[in-house]
């Protein structure tokens, strides 16, 4: 995994023993059986050939991974309001067509998959819910770290998908 500690967390409450490694030794590490999996988004998982040495795939949507815009708030502020306005239009432009490209990346991504042998096992309802129940401490945790505010908008976003 990615040396997130939200993301460590995330699967320690689900039971796994995950380790922060570096994406560039994670082939090897597939290769050899150091590790039993390997958590990433699809395009990643193609990029990077790990169907080569990993078998199954399935699809927990336990993350919701999103890109954060920033600007400078002295500046933002400091444009007239036609100018505010244009600047606020384009980012959400941006953010939906990012979100749309990034659901056709996953879409042929992980057809590929398949296609290149990755066996697919689905994730019922039922235990998507009881992944979610496990870890409910770990969205509790970052909700006190981040504020509830911005953890309940990246979920209602989240159940948009």
């Amino acid at each position: 995994m990615q040396p997130n500690e939200t993301h460590l967390a995330t699967f320690r409450a689900l039971g796994a023993n995950p380790i922060a490694m570096d994406v560039k030794e994670l082939y090897s590490a597939l290769q050899q059986g150091v590790v039993d999996g390997q958590e990433n988004p699809y395009p990643i998982i193609h990029a990077n050939r790990y169907f080569e040495v990993q078998k199954y795939l399935s699809d927990t949507g336990h993350f919701f991974d999103f890109i954060i815009l920033v600007a400078n708030k002295q500046i933002l502020e400091g444009l007239d309001a036609g100018q505010k306005k244009a600047v606020k239009e384009a980012a959400q432009a941006a953010a939906t067509q990012q979100r749309r490209m990034a659901v056709e990346a996953e879409a042929a991504t992980f057809a590929e998959l398949k296609a290149k042998g990755m066996q697919f096992d689905s994730v019922s309802p039922e235990t998507r819910a009881a992944l979610r129940k496990a870890s409910t401490g770990v969205v509790d945790d970052v909700k006190k770290r981040v504020g509830a505010e911005l953890v309940e908008k990246v979920l209602a976003e989240a159940g948009k998908r």
